[in-house]
Parts: C-alpha cells; sequence; structure tokens
C-alpha cells in the first residue's frame, strides 16, 4: 500500500482489534457525499467516531468535514507512520471510546496521563 498513514490504522486495527473503515466516504454539511483515503475509527473521539484525513486527500477536504460531527484530528506523520502500539494505544485514549461500554477494549486506558503525571510529582 502507497498510503502509509492508512497502513498504520489498518496494522493498528490488527493489532489492537479496532474497527477502521478505510476508504471512508461521509456526507459533508452541504449534503455532498465525499471520499477521503485517509481513515474513519467509529468508535473513537465522540458518537460520530473519528475521521483522518490524510496528506494524499486534497484540502478542501479539511472543511468539508466541518459540519459533520465527526472528530478529527491532525496526526503527525513522523509520529504515526509506521505503526506504533504505545504511541497509537495514548492516542486512542486520550480520544476516548465511544463505542458500546461491553466492547471497551482491555488495552484502553483513559487515565494513563494522569498516572505518568503522578509518577514524576
Amino acid at each position: 500500500m502507497t498510503n502509509a498513514m492508512a497502513q498504520a490504522w489498518l496494522d493498528a486495527r490488527d493489532d489492537l482489534e479496532i474497527r477502521v473503515t478505510h476508504p471512508f466516504k461521509f456526507v459533508a454539511a452541504s449534503g455532498h457525499e465525499v471520499e477521503t483515503v485517509g481513515v474513519h475509527l467509529p468508535d473513537f473521539g465522540g458518537p460520530n467516531g473519528t475521521v483522518l484525513l490524510c496528506r494524499f486527500d486534497p484540502e478542501h477536504l479539511y472543511e468539508l468535514l466541518d459540519g459533520t460531527g465527526y472528530y478529527s484530528s491532525g496526526l503527525n506523520p513522523r509520529s504515526y507512520e509506521p505503526y506504533q502500539r504505545a504511541v497509537f494505544v495514548q492516542t486512542l485514549s486520550d480520544w476516548g471510546w465511544y463505542g458500546p461500554p461491553e466492547q471497551t477494549p482491555p488495552w484502553y486506558d483513559p487515565k494513563w496521563r494522569d498516572r505518568i503525571i503522578r509518577s514524576v510529582t
């Protein structure tokens, strides 16, 4: 695959057993259907999930994502390509689990940052 960002999230899907959709189509606030070569993480970031656009998407997609109800974040490729389990677990834990409570992944740790702060103070 030539899209290293999408491949990293597909690797995360396989390792962390999370749902990842690639490519992903969404409906812009204008009502037009738009496709990203990024990914959709339906269970993290908010009730509608997170859409991660990538550097291979046209710039105007960022504007089209506004008002759709998806959470979005800009991730630096240097930190997220290739897949690194610890980095992805921390990021997903920061964004929050919004999937069914009974399906919360065992590695999900929304308080990981608090533990680090307590350990150095």
